[in-house]
């Protein structure tokens, strides 16, 4: 049987279970997620890993040492013990764009090519070199108008990225960006809830290790999305520079506190001081969210991400939103088998695990 008939016949066996990895390749780590869709909607974390990545692997989402993501890749999917290798890739970054739109309503092809014309003067890297794709949220009748969220992604960026998972054993079934993913697991979750906390409006934000996400849901999809260059790497690199200890000592003094998880105050200190530097940019966003016009204040605030668990950035997030953060926990609504993950994995997962989890569920819907 040939390597293509022998990896069809994966893809199908896999699709027809309804089952996909998601696979999220971050600034410090490689995380894969291998989700199912059981009865009555319900989805399950079959297996996941997480592999750490050097510093400079990935520099401004342009991978550098595609030997270490790719054996990155292959370590996670031999830890979880992923057989399947049909997959949903994420993407964000410089080399990725979304925009909410509106455009003259017509037949399909004519709104797609309004979409597509419209959306040119937004893709800051040549709409020649982008792939780009919509999704139609809904028509205002009374204006005749299409309201749409537009996303885009520099092709060679997205070849060079199959091409890696391709040598890792992976098949990409569809790119997708890393704020959809988000987004896809969000409305999962507020599922019962979503027509008011969509019409109040909500902020998002993925504390990551070197940038921080910021996506805004209103009126029915995401309105605005930024991304703004802080994250917990700049809090390592700030106890490692005050404390004189390597890089890996400074990450371990950030994570490790004693038996009962407290960290020592002089860390505590240097955190909540770099803490309060990512507020003052979020604020900025917040404010060009007000400004705009879109709503004199969000109504939710859902956080992910690595970083959203240092100590202190939830009180910090509070006193500048006004409203109380809730963590946007993937197992509200995803099971898991207790056997195969315990409660710290689990918190782990939770609080990094969304991207990949939401990848998953693309293709498990």
């Amino acid at each position: 049987m040939s390597d293509l008939v022998a990896q069809f016949k994966n893809f199908m066996a896999n699709f027809e279970k309804g089952q996909l990895i998601g696979v999220d390749i971050g600034l410090s780590s490689v995380k894969v997620a291998l989700l199912s869709k059981g009865k009555r909607n319900s989805y399950k974390l079959e297996n996941y890993a997480s592999i750490p990545l050097s510093e400079a692997a990935i520099i401004e989402d342009e991978i550098q040492k595609p030997e270490e993501i790719i054996e990155a890749l292959a370590q996670a999917l031999d830890a979880a013990k992923i057989k399947p290798r049909i997959c949903n890739l994420g993407m964000n970054g410089p080399n990725t764009m979304t925009k909410r739109l509106q455009v003259p309503d017509g037949s399909r092809d004519e709104v797609e090519d309004n979409i597509l014309c419209e959306s040119e003067q937004y893709i800051p890297f040549g709409a020649d070199e982008s792939e780009v794709d919509f999704a139609i949220l809904g028509k205002l009748e009374e204006d005749d108008v299409v309201d749409v969220v537009v996303a885009a992604a520099k092709v060679s960026v997205i070849e060079t990225y199959i091409e890696y998972l391709k040598e890792a054993g992976l098949i990409v079934k569809k790119v997708d960006l890393n704020v959809f993913a988000i987004n896809n697991l969000f409305e999962l979750i507020v599922d019962k809830d979503l027509e008011n906390i969509s019409d109040l409006g909500s902020i998002i934000i993925d504390f990551g290790a070197q940038t921080t996400t910021v996506l805004v849901y209103k009126d029915g999809g995401p309105i605005l999305s930024k991304e703004i260059p802080v994250g917990g790497v700049l809090v390592t690199e700030e106890i490692q520079r005050q404390m004189g200890v390597s890089y890996e000592e400074a990450e371990d003094l950030k994570t490790s506190g004693d038996e009962n998880g407290n960290l020592p105050e002089e860390i505590v200190a240097i955190i909540q001081s770099q803490i309060q530097n990512q507020m003052s940019e979020l604020r900025k966003v917040l404010n060009f969210f007000i400004a705009a016009g879109s709503s004199e204040q969000v109504g939710f605030c859902y956080v992910t991400g690595g970083s959203s668990r240092l100590p202190g950035l939830m009180n910090a997030l509070q006193e500048i939103i006004g409203i109380e953060p809730k963590l946007l926990n993937p197992f509200d609504v995803i099971d898991y088998d207790k056997k195969v993950f315990d409660t710290e994995s689990v918190q782990s997962i939770a609080a990094t695990g969304a991207v990949a989890m939401g990848l998953g569920l693309r293709t498990a819907q």
